[in-house]
């Protein structure tokens, strides 16, 4: 299949799991649409405490969960987070 010219290659690691993953996706897809797509790319269930996050400043992680409805450009021009995302678990809570 030939790669559309709005294409952007993402890169996802599954901290809890150690794998990785890169793909293209289109520019124009929710942060949701591309996590569903890196589970079937990572081969991994989605867990039930799982989010998603962007590499930050100083390994200060960017949560996207209250973003997932915005476009991948959308994020981008933002600046929520540029094409590395990972999927950690999430912590706390008793």
């Amino acid at each position: 299949m030939p790669k559309d010219k709005d294409d952007v290659k993402v890169s996802f690691r599954h901290l809890a799991e150690h794998e990785k993953a890169k793909f293209d996706v289109d520019g124009g897809l929710t942060l949701q649409a591309i996590w569903d797509q890196a589970y079937i790319e990572l081969e991994i269930d989605r867990g039930e405490r799982d989010v998603l996050q962007a590499p930050g400043k100083h390994d200060n992680p960017v949560s996207l969960m209250e973003h997932l409805g915005v476009t991948l450009d959308d994020a981008r021009a933002r600046e929520l987070c540029d094409r590395d995302f990972e999927i950690a678990a999430r912590t706390g809570g008793a």
